[in-house]
């Protein structure tokens, strides 16, 4: 896979800049907000910051360092796919009046590039915790505090496109099919479509230490009543909706790790991060001390590209009846 990679990389580094200067969304100054945000709306475990949403079950951190992780995958996402969307709507992004949503939208990467690429439509992102940046942002976006599992709060038949990304580890299995993808219809318009993108849980082209850690991975997302194979049930849970016609999906496959050029670094320390995010419970299920857990990266490391190691990600997308 030749990657050129000169022209992404001045990108990242000036778009990553000027995103990350202003995605502090929380005034700690601000003895209100501290209170509401902080000490009710956040939870602290291991010196990592989480969301405190109860019916959520995304056990991801959502602090500063997660924030930096989740903006150079959006980075790398757009270089592996060469957009930022796949559905059929980019005309009427550039006439302008369309609507956008963008669902879990997090520190807002992907909605801030799109609302900059599109200045005449408008975008709304809605996420369960407030890291959005809430002040500097383009005119054309706002942000809404919300919980899709609650219902999203907005009319009927709203948006002309409602994007979701990388939500596998939110939702147990069946609030698929009985809330996240019904909601999701609810607030499209007819014609108007539905985008969701995802990873496999998997890395492909394995080696016994990345096995390891992906068995343990595996196991966490099972704990917390996940389903590592949404991506291989997504179109049936479209097509079950009964809503939805010329249902689309497509994948790409890139490589992790030294062999795949800066964007396969770029896959590599992603994975590493993630696998961080649990080490305590994840040296404990291997038998292993802190110490030698984390050393245990560096192996890794050479193994995915002796292997020539994979990741896989999805996106499907599909028209409002």
């Amino acid at each position: 896979m030749g990657l050129n990679f000169s022209k992404f990389r001045t990108s990242v580094k000036s778009n990553y800049l000027k995103i990350k200067r202003s995605s502090s969304s929380i005034n700690l100054t601000n003895p209100s907000l501290i209170k509401k945000n902080v000490r009710d709306e956040f939870k602290f475990i291991d010196g990592r910051r989480y969301h405190n949403v109860e019916n959520i079950h995304y056990f991801f951190p959502n602090d500063d360092l997660e924030i930096d992780r989740l903006q150079l995958q959006h980075y790398m996402m757009r270089f592996i796919w060469r957009s930022n969307f796949s559905s059929p709507v980019r005309d009427l992004l550039d006439e302008g009046g369309a609507r956008v949503l963008d669902v879990g939208c997090g520190p807002a990467t992907w909605i801030l590039e799109m609302a900059s690429e599109f200045p005449k439509s408008e975008f709304i992102g809605v996420d369960v915790v407030p890291v959005m940046p809430l002040t500097i942002k383009p005119q054309n976006v706002n942000f809404e505090q919300a919980n899709l599992l609650d219902g999203l709060p907005f009319p009927d038949n709203h948006f002309d496109f409602t994007y979701i990304r990388f939500l596998n580890c939110a939702f147990p299995f069946n609030l698929w099919t009985t809330h996240v993808i019904p909601e999701l219809i609810r607030v499209t318009k007819p014609g108007g479509y539905i985008e969701i993108m995802e990873w496999d849980t998997e890395i492909y082209y394995q080696g016994p230490i990345t096995g390891q850690l992906m068995d343990a991975l595996v196991k966490e997302i099972r704990y917390h009543n996940i389903d590592d194979k949404i991506p291989e049930k997504m179109t049936s849970f479209l097509q079950d909706s009964r809503k939805l016609k010329n249902i689309t999906n497509d994948s790409r496959d890139s490589p992790i790790g030294k062999h795949g050029g800066k964007v396969g670094t770029l896959a590599l320390d992603n994975s590493i991060s993630a696998f961080k995010l649990c080490e305590t419970k994840f040296s404990e299920e291997l038998g292993l001390t802190l110490e030698e857990y984390n050393a245990l990266f560096e192996f890794y490391k050479k193994e995915v590209d002796d292997y020539k190691s994979q990741i896989r990600t999805h996106r499907f997308w599909a028209e409002k009846i």
